[in-house]
């Protein structure tokens, strides 16, 4: 009986370890928030979001965009 429940919880933790990627609790994250700015500087700022990994360096990476002298960029922390 004793054996069947070792192997049962080797089978269990085997299972657990693939279904969670080691490299997602090691991903550098962050948060970011969405800045808009209009053109007399006045800036209104958006609710700050976690982002981790590839996702995080998409919204680090990605240009401000202006739009009828509206410029919208995120600010990450």
């Amino acid at each position: 009986m004793m054996k069947r429940k070792n192997i049962l919880i080797a089978t269990v933790l085997v299972l657990a370890l693939g279904v969670i990627p080691a490299c997602d609790l090691v991903e550098e994250c962050g948060t970011c928030e969405l800045v808009t700015e209009d053109s007399q500087g006045n800036r209104t700022y958006g609710t700050p979001l976690p982002f981790c990994g590839d996702d995080l360096k998409d919204k680090e990476n990605e240009p401000p965009v202006t739009i009828n002298g509206i410029t919208t960029y995120w600010n990450c922390y």
